[in-house]
């Protein structure tokens, strides 16, 4: 007798074209799941109770199927990024970003000599993607190729023209191949080539940072208000890991954009590393960012601003459950994404439980679904660990870093998903999804009463968490909320303890107007 073994079981998904149906060639992506919750069918079944001499029930019938799929695992940058679109219902702010291969599919872009074969570039990809002699020139990261020459920061020499399929990064000493499928290059953020031309001003909490030459507007690069960038460059070390620095002052680190006018960025949120300074004689700066995510309105429907209703499909892989050497397959099919918790425990490592709600799941069968073999790996897949892979976290609250002590904190994204059921049709036949929520709870230590105070008077908050490791990074922004709860517990020979919950909302009148959320990724920044 062959048996399925738990450890054995394999997990993957691929995004539907509509809800239940595949795209005629689905990308399916591995999961990596500490443990499976729920995954596929629940019959409802009812039986025939008449009354009778025989004194038993009568065979019943199948009334209703109810499908799902909901795993934990630990959270890495790919885990996190796999389907945050799906959970904010929007597409992703320089989606582009993610460069693809000539044939706009898997692998990725082919690498030889000095230059990337992609697919045809969009006028969209080509305005954000600039090289200008001696102001401007964008960066590219790559992750995952065979050969290390090509692994790595590049600095692309040639301007990319609208429909261009090729990205040329002089003097990179790149090696012919190609990649892997899991491999990645993705545009990683901008080098001004001008020494002088970047000027910061930090004041108080607040700072602008301005192009004297090289950038006429930020914007046309892919920044919007909302994104974190990193001031300074991918690297610990050498002439570039000061972004900004001028007779021995030196200044790095994360800001968030507020606003942009031309060749001025408006930044809150910084690092404290972060200080008023000027290019130095001599020395590029470096800014980086990447993509972005905030929830829209179900009317956006623009370039970088575009509502997305996504739906996916799973496949639970069984191996030997047709007999020894058998593997059979299941297919949970119709799913959106109903809740997304984040957790930050203390001394851990940072884990997710994603939970979704779909339409129906298909009977068991020993036939796979197209390309559902060829399964593309995780990359990024380095655990977040939560002492030193948590920049910081931040509130207005409190000005100091140093007095934000957190013993616990999760994020909760949830869309209220439900199923709706019709005569006539086993299982559901659409899903309804309600409204986007992001909620808090954490515990922290009792600092300062600021937080408490807040509690009471219904203070409007801002609050964020960077997350990042070497393969790249993670900030989870949240514009505006309030906080509630504020039980304190007492234990002994501890500090006294705070608990508190945290309800984000559409504030019309908040700094980043009307969003809930913030996502920024980073496929780079310094880590060491």
């Amino acid at each position: 007798m062959s048996r399925v073994l738990t450890n054995n079981v394999g997990l993957q998904f691929a995004r539907e074209s509509t809800i239940g149906v595949l795209p005629g060639s689905p990308q399916w992506r591995t999961l990596e799941p500490n443990s499976i919750g729920a995954y596929g069918a629940t019959i409802t079944t009812v039986e025939r109770r008449p009354i009778s001499k025989q004194r038993g029930r009568k065979k019943g019938t199948v009334v209703n199927l109810e499908s799902s799929a909901e795993w934990d695992a630990d959270l890495t940058l790919d885990s996190a990024t796999d389907f945050a679109e799906g959970f904010v219902f929007a597409e992703f702010a320089n989606k582009e970003f993610d460069l693809k291969s000539s044939t706009g599919t898997l692998p990725p872009p082919v690498a030889s000599a000095t230059t990337w074969t992609i697919d045809a570039a969009s006028a969209l990809l080509a305005g954000k993607v600039q090289f200008t002699a001696v102001q401007l020139a964008t960066l590219l990261w790559a992750k995952g190729y065979t050969n290390a020459a090509n692994n790595g920061l590049h600095v692309i020499t040639v301007d990319l023209a609208t429909s261009g399929t090729v990205l040329t990064a002089g003097g990179s000493s790149l090696v012919t191949e190609t990649p892997p499928t899991n491999a990645s290059l993705q545009v990683c953020g901008i080098r001004v080539l001008n020494d002088a031309d970047l000027t910061l001003t930090v004041t108080g909490s607040t700072a602008t940072l301005v192009s004297g030459a090289a950038i006429t507007n930020w914007a046309t690069l892919g920044i919007f208000p909302g994104m974190y960038i990193h001031i300074g460059s991918a690297t610990n070390a050498g002439a570039l890991q000061f972004g900004l620095g001028a007779g021995g002052t030196v200044s790095f680190g994360y800001a968030r954009v507020t606003s942009i006018s031309g060749p001025t960025l408006n930044l809150d949120k910084l690092s404290t590393t972060l200080s008023t300074a000027v290019g130095a004689a001599g020395l590029s700066q470096d800014v980086l960012f990447g993509r972005f995510l905030r929830n829209v309105a179900v009317d956006a429907d623009a370039d970088d601003n575009r509502y997305l209703e996504q739906s996916y499909q799973f496949e639970a892989a069984y191996p030997d459950l047709g007999g020894v050497g058998v593997d059979e397959y299941e297919y949970a099919i119709g799913n959106f994404a109903n809740e997304w918790a984040i957790n930050i425990p203390l001394i851990e490592k940072a884990t997710a439980t994603w939970n979704f709600v779909g339409t129906n799941s298909d009977p068991i069968t020993s036939t796979r679904k197209t390309n559902a073999s060829a399964a593309r790996n995780p990359l990024r897949t380095t655990a977040i660990n939560t002492s030193s892979d948590v920049v910081r976290i931040t509130t207005d609250l409190v000005s100091s870093q140093s007095d934000v002590c957190f013993k616990s904190l999760t994020f909760t994204l949830g869309n209220n998903v439900t199923p709706e059921n019709c005569i006539g049709t086993l299982g559901a036949s659409y899903v309804n999804t309600g409204l986007f929520e992001v909620n808090l709870d954490g515990q922290m230590a009792f600092t300062r009463k600021e937080i408490v105070n807040a509690i009471r008077n219904n203070t409007t908050v801002t609050f964020s968490c960077i997350l990042r490791n070497q393969d790249g990074a993670l900030v989870i922004d949240i514009p505006s909320l309030t906080f509630g709860g504020g039980d304190r517990e007492f234990p002994l020979d501890a500090t006294v303890l705070v608990n508190i919950t945290g309800l984000a909302f559409n504030d019309p009148a908040g700094t980043i107007p009307n969003v809930s959320l913030g996502i920024s990724v980073f496929a780079v920044v310094p880590w060491a």
